[in-house]
């Protein structure tokens, strides 16, 4: 009996001793080391994860709030005597980051001897199992780093944005689309110097988008407090909450259709960006919330220690009022027959305490290589310096009928011909050489010839608050990226 249980005794302890060396055979590095002066050699995961925050700015947001994928795709590459392993995926909207590595040999003089992957093409599957194909456009990032080596292997990665431009889809085709859940690298190979290899097709199984509703919160503090309107009216603010690429504001009463948005200053370590806009968002039905991205980007872009807040100070709102003024087919065949000399006008069309329009006449721009109307608009008096960037006009066929009471059609610019016509050949363009702030109408297929009516309508305003806000910035979330 003695026997029997010693030699199960031995047997335990030789599996065992077998396990931790297979785990010990799988985590330990090569001996030899990395040649420094012909790879990018990193000392830690986090300084690679640093240079990909670079590389693609958005991940900053995502390696935040962790939503990154571990992936357990490993492709032995036999040509190679080698490995490749996917090792961290993230999707939003069209867009596919894939963080993939290959393993060093000591042979190996630069990165081209190691296989690069290459993806010509992806399939994209809906919820509903229908499929759809498109060429694979690969986005380079916004450095120049194209690998580095941490514990002798080989890290890339790339950013796939589908190309569907091929195909015809209705409305409903691209709705079904972005609920897709799973992606498929259809047509790929791996390259190196040892020419191209093409490689069986890899599956990922992503989380489709969010459709409808307010998208699901990630992280969130509480703020609770309330801004006064000139009006008298009070807005609470409830919570900062954190979604998938994005933050808001949600608020905790119903909003007026005509109150667009709110304006603020950002201040984190003791530095004052510019004035932030918060556009009002959403519906009775499902809440409203101020679009908070600019803000979230400005976090997550601070290196230091955050230690700061935000102030909500202006409200901005739409007005039903409207002005037109008349460019005369004379002028127009005028100024088309020379557009080297500007023909000045200078009518003042609008003149109150809320805003100063002039029609400044035929000006050719030199930015833009083109000659159209100009007119300027600006506030009489300047209200602590706002940028005059909130009353950016937009053409007015840009907007269907029967959405006028949506908060994004504001600032409109119609231009009819002398038979009533509404034309749609135009667009606008914002120009820097006053100090007024002045926009070029200029037309596709150059100036017509014929009586225009230009129609400004659905005009901006923008009041001081009675009682502004002050939020600190102190969400538990963002306290972790500074801890790191």
């Amino acid at each position: 009996m003695n026997s029997i249980w010693g030699k199960m005794i031995i047997g335990a302890v030789l599996l065992i001793g077998f396990v931790i060396y297979t785990q010990y055979e799988k985590s330990a590095e090569p001996a030899w080391k990395v040649n420094t002066e012909n790879f990018h050699v990193l000392d830690s995961w986090e300084e690679l994860m640093d240079l990909e925050k670079m590389k693609y700015s958005e991940l900053r947001f995502v390696d935040h709030f962790k939503l990154f994928k571990d992936s357990p795709v490993s492709i032995p590459l036999s040509s190679e005597q080698r490995t490749l392993r996917i090792e961290k995926t993230w999707n939003y909207g069209y867009q596919f980051y894939v963080l993939y590595s290959v393993d060093l040999k000591e042979r190996d003089k630069d990165e081209g001897d190691i296989p690069k992957l290459e993806v010509d093409r992806i399939r994209l599957t809906s919820e509903q199992n229908k499929p759809f194909e498109g060429v694979a456009e690969l986005y380079p990032g916004e450095t120049a780093a194209k690998s580095y080596v941490y514990k002798h292997r080989l890290y890339r990665s790339i950013m796939v944005h589908p190309n569907f431009n091929n195909n015809t889809y209705k409305q409903e085709d691209w709705e079904e689309l972005m609920t897709s859940t799973r992606y498929e690298f259809s047509d790929i190979s791996i390259q190196s110097k040892k020419g191209v290899s093409n490689l069986k097709p890899i599956i990922f199984q992503v989380d489709p988008a969010q459709m409808s509703g307010i998208p699901k919160a990630i992280a969130s503090s509480p703020i609770n407090q309330t801004l006064k309107l000139n009006n008298g009216e009070d807005i609470r603010l409830k919570t900062l909450e954190f979604f998938k690429i994005g933050s808001r504001i949600m608020l905790d009463n119903d909003i007026d259709k005509d109150l667009i948005s709110f304006i603020g200053d950002l201040k984190i370590n003791n530095n004052i960006n510019k004035p932030f806009e918060y556009e009002i968002t959403g519906n009775t039905e499902l809440g409203h919330y101020l679009q908070t991205d600019g803000l979230l980007y400005e976090l997550l872009n601070t290196e230091e220690s955050i230690d700061g807040n935000f102030t909500l100070t202006h409200s901005v709102h739409r007005t039903n009022k409207a002005y037109s003024f008349s460019v005369s087919r004379a002028d127009l065949e005028k100024y088309s027959a020379n557009q080297t000399a500007d023909l000045k006008k200078n009518e003042t069309i609008v003149n109150d305490k809320d805003l100063q329009v002039v029609y400044e006449g035929l000006e050719w721009d030199e930015a833009n290589n083109q000659g159209g109307i100009k007119f300027s608009m600006e506030i009489p008096q300047k209200q602590d310096n706002l940028e005059h960037f909130f009353f950016y006009p937009r053409p007015g066929y840009h907007f269907s009928h029967g959405h006028d009471d949506d908060r994004y059609v504001r600032n409109l610019v119609s231009v009819k011909d002398s038979s009533g016509n509404q034309l749609e050949d135009y667009d606008i363009t914002q120009i820097y050489q006053d100090e007024k702030s002045s926009f070029l109408i200029y037309f596709y297929n150059g100036l017509p010839k014929d009586d225009l009516t230009i129609t400004l309508s659905h005009l901006t305003k923008i009041e001081p608050l009675t009682k502004s806000v002050t939020v600190p910035l102190n969400s538990p979330a963002l306290k972790d990226k500074s801890n790191k």
